[in-house]
């Protein structure tokens, strides 16, 4: 599924679909980041519990990464910018000169992390 199509998909479909069905045909070559993908999915519906469980549990820079805009989007900044000093050095940090501050970087920072975290779950 291209990231459009993944975007589309409801709350009821992420339910139901593993991460190897969100990106078939690709084939999964990092577990990690392909339930990382579900994450940003589910935080785009606005399911927050469903991707704080998720992106908790991924311990690389993609992983806190996600972790810090969830917390972000609950309104926790304090616990949002912890997770992205967790992050490092990050090529959509860099992009997007920082820590966001308005609606318009937030929306952009979104869709720059999921393109390359697919990439990074498909190795394509």
């Amino acid at each position: 599924m291209t990231a459009a199509q993944l975007l589309a998909l409801s709350k009821t479909d992420l339910n139901r679909m593993s991460p190897e069905e969100l990106l078939a045909p690709g084939k999964i070559v990092s577990r990690d980041d392909a339930m990382l993908v579900k994450a940003a999915l589910y935080l785009r519906q606005g399911c927050l519990d469903e991707c704080h469980k998720t992106a908790q549990s991924v311990g690389s820079p993609n992983g806190s990464y996600w972790h810090g805009i969830l917390h972000r989007h609950e309104g926790d900044i304090g616990n949002s910018r912890y997770w992205y000093a967790r992050v490092g050095r990050h090529p959509v940090l860099e992009a997007i000169g920082g820590y966001p501050k308005n609606p318009e970087t937030e929306e952009r920072e979104f869709h720059l992390l999921l393109e390359p975290t697919i990439r990074s779950a498909t190795g394509s």
